[in-house]
């Protein structure tokens, strides 16, 4: 189940489901028992503190896409993408993020780190 082809369509369900505001949707990839360290060196998020901080992050609205290839192997995707995050209180936010999701044997996303630091964010004028 964990093709290349699957794991390429995962990753672009996740970016198109951010991209519409479908939350619910970006849950429906995660296993149940999954973890979420956004950024690397956070606490790991689990179970509703997954969709609490998807609610949060992307409350007023994103627009993401890849900037580059995704990379697969085994049983792991690495992706790098940039997302405009529009704040209704300031500018634009721009992030430029390495995902990396490690799936489960069932297909599910298990974990997901995300790769950045203060050196991959600006702010732009709305």
């Amino acid at each position: 189940m964990l093709t290349p082809e699957y794991m390429q369509q995962i990753v672009d369900r996740y970016l198109a489901a951010i991209n519409a505001g479908d939350m619910t949707a970006v849950m429906a990839l995660y296993a149940d028992d999954a973890s979420v360290e956004d950024p690397v060196g956070t606490e790991p998020k689990r179970g509703d503190e997954i969709l609490q901080f998807y609610t949060n992050a992307f409350s007023g609205g994103a627009k993401v896409e890849l900037t580059g290839p995704v990379r697969i192997s085994a049983k792991a995707a690495a992706f790098p993408f940039r997302a405009e995050i529009t704040r209704a209180d300031g500018p634009v936010i721009i992030v430029e993020v390495i995902d990396i999701f490690e799936f489960d044997p069932a297909g599910k996303i298990a974990t997901m780190t995300a790769h950045f630091g203060p050196a991959n964010i600006t702010a732009k004028d709305g």
